[in-house]
């Protein structure tokens, strides 16, 4: 067996070259599993904050028709100030988009329902309020 001799001194621009290129493999390959877990996890925070919103917007939704259907069947039972607040709610409702679009604030609409909803229960003098009860999730 032939042995080569070990050099006295260390190479230390090997060393260093050696470190930067484990460094950049490094730094890649956390670049490249960053972008994919974060791709499914913003996918999945945004399936649940959709469904949040859907479930909100759904439960003003109901309100408002079996209100405007009331108002149709007993219009004598209330104001034209409730029948208007009624009627603007339903037209905020009719705003919100059923697609996922860039240029409309969904939460901006979401706030304007909300302040709406307090307003007409106001008017009726009901005690209408939207609460989650169950946890919010998605299963699987």
């Amino acid at each position: 067996m032939s042995s080569q001799p070990l050099p006295n001194e260390l190479d230390l621009e090997n060393l260093i070259h050696l470190e930067n290129m484990f460094q950049e493999l490094g730094h890649e390959d956390g670049l490249r599993d960053g972008r994919k877990s974060g791709v499914v996890e913003g996918r999945i925070l945004g399936c649940e904050k959709g469904f949040e919103m859907s479930n909100e917007v759904g439960y003003y939704t109901g309100c408002a028709i079996l209100w405007t259907k009331l108002v149709e069947a007993h219009p004598e039972s209330f104001s034209s100030r409730a029948t208007k607040q009624i009627q603007s709610l339903q037209s905020v409702i009719d705003q919100f988009p059923d697609a996922n679009e860039d240029q409309t604030d969904t939460f901006a609409l979401l706030d304007k329902m909300r302040a709406k909803f307090r307003v007409v229960t106001s008017v009726l003098k009901v005690e209408q309020k939207f609460a989650t009860t169950q946890p919010v999730g998605m299963s699987y």
